[in-house]
């Protein structure tokens, strides 16, 4: 163990170390709720200008979504994509170091440096897959929030209360059946009611009475 914090501190290992700090630091903070931790995935890059330029004729916002997609950084939030690659970063570096740099040539560092950006791009990529879908989930189930939020429907369950409801809203045609909570009182069998927001990760609406 002592071994391993003078390789996290020894001079070529010790910026990495203070960035993967930070990263720590930051998931803690998030933890405990001192922040806040956006959900919502980027944008495609360069989308706000027309031509992706920035008025010097070049134009850069295509290169940029490309990179996005290549490497994985526009498909889930940015924060979450900069710390696994500070991690894998910081534990490459420690693996190359010790087998090509026993040394601790500080030219030798530089020059892995390299590789290991290159093989923690591809390793963060990787790892982003599966969580890219999981944001994805997420972003989509907000968009449906926001699309009932507002509607109104008929009270198909016996009756909807705080505990326990469902409400039936025609969406294209087609009844869409929907689990609801009020916010106080009790509607019957039949009544229309308005669905004014959404509940614990969207898995129910809360209802008030039309």
């Amino acid at each position: 163990m002592f071994e391993l914090f003078q390789a996290a501190i020894s001079p070529h290992q010790v910026l990495l170390t203070l960035l993967l700090a930070l990263v720590v630091c930051y998931w803690l903070l998030v933890i405990f709720g001192a922040l806040d931790f956006e959900t919502d995935l980027p944008d495609d890059f360069g989308a706000g200008d027309a031509d992706g330029s920035h008025g010097h004729g070049i134009n850069t916002g295509g290169a940029w979504i490309t990179a996005g997609r290549l490497f994985g950084f526009s498909q889930v939030p940015i924060v979450v994509w900069l710390s696994f690659l500070i991690l894998f970063m910081w534990f490459l570096s420690l693996a190359l170091n010790e087998k090509w740099n026993s040394t601790h040539s500080t030219a030798q560092a530089f020059i892995l440096l390299g590789p290991n950006l290159a093989g923690s791009l591809i390793i963060t990529k990787l790892v982003t897959i599966p969580i890219a879908s999981l944001f994805r989930a997420m972003a989509d189930a907000d968009t449906e929030a926001e699309e009932v939020i507002g509607r109104t429907g008929t009270v198909c369950s016996i009756e909807a209360d705080e505990t326990y409801g469902q409400l039936e809203v025609t969406a294209n045609g087609a009844p869409l059946l929907i689990n609801v909570r009020t916010q106080g009182g009790t509607l019957a069998k039949g009544s229309q009611a308005k669905i004014t927001a959404a509940g614990t990760d969207n898995a129910f609406y809360f209802i008030e009475s039309v």
